[in-house]
């Protein structure tokens, strides 16, 4: 039997197809990993968030470097706001904070914008064990291209530590010292 250049090419190309290094793989994650790594990172998040936001004081929730910035509670209130949005957008679940308008915030004394920052890390700590796996998995536009939704939760986190970075710097500009780093 005779075999043309052509046709020894085509077999030996999709034959390395097949192999799963040369082919195209499936998106897949390990999402009970991924729910369980996330909850625990998840709970340290909260722990070390109420930790700094419990060493302001009362009247310097308001404070602002700027007359531009954000004060000490919107940097805060942003992360509850801003998240919530995005997340129950994506995963099309109710938003408990779509009412809450900017008055509301305002008005809160400490300890009832502590207990929001409860409030919100239950709310979603709640959505991703709840979640299922093809929801995790579906993709969502986001800057920098499309992204599974269980690496939006991790977005998420990211912009709460930019936030938090914030608020760490007014305690300083205030005169206050952190309390440690708590990681993971």
């Amino acid at each position: 039997m005779k075999i043309t250049r052509k046709t020894a090419l085509s077999s030996i190309f999709g034959s390395l197809l097949a192999i799963p290094s040369f082919g195209k793989k499936p998106k897949s994650k390990d999402l009970e990993e991924f729910r369980t790594e996330f909850l625990q990172a998840w709970a340290r998040s909260e722990e070390y968030t109420l930790k700094l936001f419990n060493q302001v004081k009362p009247e310097l929730l308001d404070y602002k470097y700027t007359p531009e910035s954000f004060s000490f509670r919107t940097q805060f209130v942003h992360c509850i706001v801003f998240n919530s949005l995005q997340l129950c957008g994506r995963l099309n679940v109710p938003n408990p904070y779509k009412d809450k308008n900017n008055s509301h915030w305002s008005a809160l004394s400490k300890e009832q914008l502590a207990e929001e920052l409860k409030g919100f890390y239950q709310f979603v700590g709640t959505l991703v064990k709840n979640a299922d796996d093809k929801t995790l998995m579906k993709e969502h536009g986001f800057s920098g291209g499309p992204i599974p939704m269980w690496r939006l939760f991790y977005a998420m986190e990211n912009h709460i530590i930019h936030h938090r970075g914030q608020a760490l710097c007014y305690l300083r500009l205030n005169g206050i010292t952190p309390e440690g780093f708590v990681g993971w």
